[in-house]
């Protein structure tokens, strides 16, 4: 999806951008997986304005701070994450220990249980220069280092690998396939959980090493042309896994499962590449082709597999009948036992899905698998049956995270909409491995829970984090009994090891086992990270981040308010302002406001979550207010506010960005309302373009747009389609319409609009840009555009040019 910088999505796979300094087109999860987007019917929408809470959360300073003269933030440092909080960066190896680099940049192995350190690689061992990923294997005698990475997309790439003998310090380098042998053609490589076992992706086909010892490497799929296995393409890379790996070891390591994903028919992006000025190289440009299923277009198809890595024979683990004829998607994939795996199916749109249990079982007819690297027939016995069917009829389902499994297989821990009154809200439900299985909630109430964290099988407790009834901005770290029922909450008695107030806003991740926490503070203030155990006691703080501290006791900070107002059909829209700090709200004094917008379904930015970005040097160093509004769509309040816009992007979110600040202006005597811009970048660039074009009173004097939808047929299938449906006269025609920025031109018409795009942008592309300029051009629209030759949906190495350009519009902006 389009990237949501700063912009957060319950189930984190969402990509689209926001206004801070990644941005992307997103959907649930820092997932993870990305996903969400806008379209814009202002009409006679009556908006209630009501402030029902102002709540100051932080300013960031301490008392002595205030005696003596406050330095402004710097931009550079800012864009330079010199202000960024450290987190932890850690990977497990097991329950308790886990590897990380120390600050001589040393690599480290960490037992929790002994305390004790072991030093793996030496800061000035070469290979630490460019190597960006560890594994230890699971009998600890091997250390694989990822290195020389290539980025392909945003989490997939190309890199070399080396195998260190933890015992001699014997390096050697990873070879891929003579006929390949380049070295640096590996997407993926991975240990098995057992022993030293280790399967590889080159030239996008499997290959499996059962040992670093062995001279045996087995070719497990032999494909070739636009086929890709164990690694997803670029569209589930991007809308379904938020990861570059498709592939996944039973616990005893004696099986693979795995995606094949075939993208022959799927039609092709061409994406220009510039090269570099004066290079003959690019006398002419270069081209890169991406296979990019738009909106209604040929998506690619997928097939499940299972091998036996004793005999490596292979076995499809076929779709279920009543999925077969809807062009399905696969969205997850866990093993159950070491010879059963749960797989989530859905059709094209989204809005029904099947958990199906695959299950070896001798007794069942076989089933002929359709591969074997000896190309011989495979045959398998397997039993398959539905658990659960789930469909939503004014939504889409949300399932793009596995099942966690309890130790015996037989139960399921997932996130499922539960009823609550006349609404419903995502909660943890358990589901029996067995057919047509009723769900067992293990949560209720008006909240929602973000997401499932593990499953403790040595205490028997499933780890999640969730919101309160009272306060979506609010979350906490918690343990649920699935025998019974009781719910304990981990983080709700942390306080901020630097200032002693209550953290309001914690995350969590858990290791291999699930026996421990690494809990961080996120919010309101500067973080801070805590390893737990199981049962929340201390057992290592990780980081203060004392030094953050120091250096931001000396800067002028925004102060910070959340306020509420009522919008139509009875919701109530959050908003969070970053305020210039000692504002004179008297009203004597005017101050311009930025509005702020991701606004893509299931998204937020109304959290108690630490910040430090370019809106807090705004309001710190230029005295603009800086707002972000949290209207219909947004996730984390229950499902009538999230599916408001379902298949009429661009309509409510872009409604109450214009009628919220409209209120804001209204009620806040300090706010100057001839004053006040809109910017966005990714779905809230489309959304700040939608909000600029159907704004009929003048609340916005001008807006920008960074990497913009301006046509959701343009966008990929699995995210637009998740949210509207098909593009044909038969499905959505009508909202796809609706939905396009690009007719809403004349609605600019002496307004001021900056419009920027990168060339090389493979998410949201420089055509949705090219398109929308075409039109203003066409009509006379006025506007000003930037174009970033080879520059991503993310304009990393432009940073700063790009933020100094959007302070220099501000600034024309602004002046009266």
């Amino acid at each position: 999806m389009p990237e949501n910088n700063g912009v957060s999505n319950t189930n984190g796979t969402l990509n689209m951008e926001i206004g801070q300094s990644n941005q992307d087109l997103i959907t649930s999860k820092d997932r993870k997986k990305k996903r969400n987007w806008i379209i814009s019917g202002v009409g006679g929408v009556v908006v209630i304005a009501l402030i029902v809470a102002i709540v100051v959360l932080v300013d960031g300073r301490s008392n002595d701070a205030e005696a003596v003269a406050a330095e402004s933030l710097n931009l550079e440092d800012l864009l330079s994450y010199k202000y960024n909080p450290k987190s932890f960066n850690g990977t497990w190896v097991s329950g308790s220990k886990f590897t990380y680099s120390n600050e001589d940049g040393d690599l480290v192995l960490y037992d929790l249980a002994s305390g004790s350190s072991k030093t793996l690689l030496h800061a000035n061992d070469s290979i630490l220069s460019t190597a960006f990923e560890f594994q230890i294997s699971a009998d600890n005698r091997y250390l694989l280092v990822a290195h020389d990475f290539q980025k392909l997309y945003r989490h997939s790439f190309k890199a070399r690998y080396t195998i260190i003998n933890l015992e001699t310090g014997n390096k050697e380098i990873l070879q891929a396939p003579s006929a390949l042998g380049t070295g640096l053609d590996f997407s993926l490589v991975q240990f098995a959980p057992v022993d030293n076992a280790l399967v590889y992706i080159s030239e996008y086909n499997i290959y499996y090493k059962p040992s670093v010892d062995s001279d045996q490497v087995v070719q497990l799929t032999n494909t070739t042309g636009f086929i890709t296995n164990g690694i997803p393409d670029w569209v589930y890379e991007e809308e379904i896994f938020g990861s570059n790996k498709a592939f996944w070891f039973s616990a005893d390591g004696k099986k693979l499962a795995y995606i094949r994903f075939n993208d022959t028919a799927t039609p092709i992006m061409v994406v220009p590449v510039y090269g570099e000025p004066g290079s003959l190289y690019f006398q002419y440009p270069r081209a890169n082709i991406i296979k990019y299923p738009k909106a209604g277009t040929t998506n690619p198809t997928v097939q499940l597999f299972a091998v036996d890595l004793t005999d490596y024979e292979e076995t499809e683990l076929e779709v279920s009948s009543n999925l077969a004829n809807t062009q399905p998607l696969i969205t997850a994939v866990t093993w159950t036992t070491n010879d059963s795996v749960a797989a989530v199916w859905m059709n094209r749109v989204q809005n029904t899905a099947e958990i199906v249990l695959y299950q070896h079982n001798s007794s069942v007819p076989k089933v002929v698998s359709t591969y074997h690297p000896d190309s011989k027939t495979s045959l398998k016995h397997v039993l398959i049956f539905q658990i659960k069917s789930l469909s939503e009829t004014k939504g889409w389902v949300e399932l793009f995270s596995a099942p966690h499994v309890s130790q015996d297989g037989n139960q399921l821990a997932l996130l499922l909409s539960k009823t609550e009154g006349s609404d419903a809200y995502r909660h943890l439900a358990l589901l029996n491995t067995a057919e047509n299985s009723n769900e067992q909630f293990l949560t209720n109430g008006t909240y929602v829970v973000s997401e499932v964290l593990g499953w403790n099988h040595n205490n028997n407790l499933i780890y999640y984090t969730a919101t309160l009834p009272s306060d979506s901005s609010v979350q906490h770290i918690y343990s649920v009994s699935p025998t019974s029922g009781e719910v304990k909450c981990i983080s709700c008695s942390l306080t901020s090891k630097n200032t002693g107030a209550a953290c309001t806003y914690n995350t969590a991740e858990i290791s291999t086992d699930s026996t421990h926490l690494v809990a961080t503070c996120a919010g309101p203030d500067i973080p801070d990270t805590t390893i737990l155990s199981s049962d929340g006691s201390v057992e290592l703080v990780w980081t203060k981040n004392e030094a953050l501290v120091e250096i931001l006791q000396g800067k002028t900070l925004s102060d910070r308010t959340k306020l509420e107002f009522e919008v139509a059909d009875g919701f109530t829209a959050k908003v969070l302002l970053k305020l210039p700090h000692n504002l004179d709200t008297s009203g004597n004094t005017k101050y311009p406001m930025l509005v702020y917008v991701y606004g893509g379904p299931d998204t937020y930015l109304v959290i108690d979550k630490y910040t430090l970005d370019w809106g807090d040097y705004l309001a710190a160093n230029k005295s603009i207010i800086y707002a972000a509004i949290d209207g219909r769509g947004s996730g984390l309040r229950g499902n009538n506010l999230l599916f408001s816009g379902y298949r009429n992007l661009g309509s409510v979110e872009v409604i109450d960005q214009v009628n919220v600040t409209k209120m804001i202006q209204a009620k806040l005597p300090y706010v100057d309302s001839e004053r006040t811009a809109i910017w966005g970048w990714s779905y809230g660039g489309y959304v700040a373009g939608m909000a600029l074009a159907t704004d009929t009173e003048d609340v916005f004097k001008c807006g920008i747009s960074v990497a913009p939808v301006t046509d959701w047929a343009l966008y990929d299938s699995i995210y637009t389609e998740r949210f509207m449906g098909l593009p044909t006269s038969e499905d959505n025609l009508a909202g796809y319409t609706n939905s396009q920025l690009l007719t809403k031109y004349a609605g600019l018409k002496d307004k001021e609009y900056f419009l920027i795009h990168g060339t090389f942008d493979d998410n949201v592309h420089y055509q949705q840009s090219m398109m929308w300029a075409r039109v203003l051009e066409r009509n006379d629209i006025l506007f000003r555009q930037l174009s970033y030759p080879d520059e991503d949906h993310s304009l990393s190495s432009v940073r700063p040019h790009l933020y100094h350009s959007l302070e220099n519009f501000l600034d024309e902006c602004f002046v009266k």
